[in-house]
């Protein structure tokens, strides 16, 4: 299933923070923590639970692709290796690459199955030049992984491909995120949010639990902005319960990381 629809930039969420200082660095602490053999081995049994998990390979929604003109969006890799089109895992995250890195364009999202993503990738090897694919590059990064398009001969390996990624990111992402949840109470606040908010801005903007603690962090810190985009964030992504929580926070005489 193909999918066409389009969305305005300026309807997406933002730190202003992230904006003026695109990449912050991790601690050394929790930078030797990603590269430790225990990170890895529980990177690992996340991708195993993903293996085992059944996913619906003709289902809507599984693959993005931005629309450049008359074609999808894709970038030339160097040494002439040919071309790498870019897919996403989400709409939002497709949103975010193109306010970065193509702020002056009008973009819309072609969003398919995994069983589409095949013929897509196959028509664009075969007429476009693609030699690559990226997986989620990131619009902040200048380093990212891509694959070739050829290996992408069917649904299954899409899907394999997609999960040997997310259990990367969902790895990452809770590791972080304790990093910062433990800073935040040993009140290092700002070493906290620095962590959350690369989190956010190179991981994923997608778990609300990472906004929820840079609302408590705005407030520790008194920066209404920081409040006000946290909450933001929360409302785009329809997480009510959690914006509520955060409402409550605030009016808290104590906040509890």
């Amino acid at each position: 299933m193909l999918r066409w629809f389009s969305s305005k930039k300026g309807d997406l969420p933002s730190y202003s923070l992230i904006e003026a200082v695109p990449c912050r660095g991790l601690p050394q602490d929790l930078s030797d923590r990603e590269n430790s053999a225990e990170h890895s081995q529980w990177r690992d049994k996340i991708e195993s639970e993903l293996f085992a998990q059944r996913t619906d390979e003709t289902a809507g929604g599984f693959g993005t692709f931005l629309k450049a003109g008359n074609g999808l969006l894709n970038i030339r890799l160097p040494a002439d290796k040919g071309g790498c089109l870019l897919v996403f895992s989400n709409p939002l995250r497709a949103a975010d690459y193109a306010r970065v890195q193509a702020p002056d364009k009008k973009f819309h999202f072609l969003c398919s199955s995994a069983e589409r993503v095949v013929s897509v990738v196959a028509d664009f090897r075969q007429h476009g030049g693609i030699s690559h694919v990226a997986l989620d590059r990131c619009p902040r990064c200048d380093v990212f992984t891509v694959l070739g398009s050829s290996g992408l001969d069917s649904a299954a390996k899409v899907v394999q491909t997609w999960k040997i990624w997310k259990a990367t990111e969902i790895a990452r992402c809770g590791l972080y995120f304790g990093y910062a949840q433990a800073a935040a109470r040993a009140g290092q606040f700002l070493a906290a949010r620095d962590v959350g908010l690369e989190l956010v801005g190179h991981v994923t903007a997608e778990d609300a639990h990472v906004h929820l603690l840079l609302g408590k962090l705005a407030i520790m810190l008194r920066d209404k902005r920081l409040l006000r985009e946290a909450k933001d964030f929360l409302v785009f992504l329809k997480q009510n319960a959690v914006a509520e929580e955060l409402a409550v926070a605030q009016k808290a005489k104590s906040i509890q990381f």
